[in-house]
């Protein structure tokens, strides 16, 4: 084993303490395979291994950049299915409207919310503004 390496134990810890969202740090080790009386100890001491912790980083980037993967392939894939619906004569009017609206919310075009303002017991609000 090369000196940069850690030991597949080591590896399986970290899927597994990964998978827990690292929250629990013991059960990790233990489904790692490490002993349940040490697993607390070991742990603690796999957490601060620098090897570990650099291996644990990567495979946290690597599930990252698969997820922003995934993601992006289902937005581009939601957008061709609003472009579908929104270029199709055959749907509905208010389909081919909410496409329209669907896709100018995702591109940052969502229309403003209106906000109406009232005085005490409903009377107008009046703002003065000096310039």
């Amino acid at each position: 084993m090369a000196n940069n390496e850690i030991r597949n134990q080591q590896k399986d810890f970290v899927k597994h303490y990964l998978a827990l969202r690292k929250k629990n740090a013991t059960q990790a080790a233990i489904n790692a395979g490490y002993s349940e009386k040490t697993a607390s100890s070991q742990a603690s001491q796999l957490l601060k291994n620098p090897k570990v912790l650099e291996y644990l980083k990567s495979e946290e980037e690597a599930l990252t950049q698969a997820l922003w993967d995934e993601f992006t392939f289902d937005a581009l894939e939601a957008r061709k299915v609003l472009y579908e619906v929104m270029s199709d004569p055959m749907s509905k009017d208010s389909d081919r409207l909410a496409a329209a609206k669907d896709l100018l919310d995702r591109a940052g075009f969502k229309s403003a919310d209106k906000v109406e303002y009232s005085g005490k017991d409903g009377e107008p609000v009046t703002f003065k503004i000096e310039l």
